[in-house]
């Protein structure tokens, strides 16, 4: 079974608690709601990028700050238009301003799932003491979705020797067809996949009332506590900032 979806950290410079990860994707998400500033902006996407290349996805963390560079570079060239642009040119610098300011959250995400193993997920839930109720669904989606992604790799190869094609091609032709041999077997494949699933998180005891022992050693270092004070306390200076502004007016 391919886990492609989610990642180690295991080749980073630095090793970062999955609960400090989860902290940045909250400071993250209210950076992307409060700031609006494109410098800053610019600046805080660096800094994310940075550190997502010294948690072990350097390659992942240059294409994305890329992509941000050239649609920074686009927008900037549409907002020279001028005020008076064609409505097509002002759909394209909504569509940038967008894709830049959700840009954090979705390097955040990416930092979360893809430098983190699903035991170190459920060694930190289980650190902040969460209950049975939050944690077995947790564990059974975590697993869920590569599972079905193998599902759905294994369904098209049968329809392929069924010579039943599912790509953007046939889903035009054909779309109420096409849909019909994706969803009826992926349904069923799923069915059975979220059964197996959760018997097997019940097997292992998920859902004792005792503290169950993990070999992840979950834990905050100087490298957590650098981040949290750091992109926390920029976090809260932006949400500060915005506060001030409103109550200003």
């Amino acid at each position: 079974m391919d886990f492609d979806l989610y990642g180690d950290d295991s080749r980073g410079v630095i090793k970062l608690d999955p609960r400090t990860k989860l902290l940045l994707f909250l400071a993250s998400s209210i950076v992307s709601l409060n700031l609006y500033g494109i410098t800053s902006m610019v600046v805080f996407s660096l800094l994310l990028c940075v550190l997502l290349a010294l948690c072990g996805r350097p390659g992942t963390a240059l294409k994305a700050f890329i992509a941000f560079a050239i649609v920074a570079y686009l927008r900037s060239c549409l907002d020279a238009q001028g005020t008076g642009s064609a409505g097509v040119v002002m759909i394209c610098q909504a569509l940038a301003t967008i894709f830049m300011f959700m840009f954090p959250v979705l390097i955040s995400l990416v930092m979360l799932v893809q430098t983190t193993r699903i035991s170190q997920f459920l060694a930190a839930f289980q650190a902040m003491h969460l209950p049975a109720t939050i944690v077995i669904p947790v564990a059974v989606l975590f697993r869920f979705i590569p599972a079905v992604q193998d599902e759905w790799q294994g369904i098209r190869k049968a329809m392929a020797f069924r010579g039943i094609r599912i790509d953007a091609q046939s889903v035009v032709r054909q779309p109420f067809k096409t849909i019909e041999y994706m969803l009826v077997p992926l349904l069923f494949s799923s069915i059975s996949v979220m059964e197996e699933l959760a018997a097997a998180a019940e097997a292992r005891g998920l859902d004792a009332e005792h503290t169950r022992s993990s070999y992840e050693d979950v834990r905050l270092g100087v490298a957590d506590y650098v981040v949290i004070v750091l992109f926390g306390g920029i976090a809260v200076y932006t949400a500060l900032n915005v506060r001030r502004a409103v109550m200003g007016q």
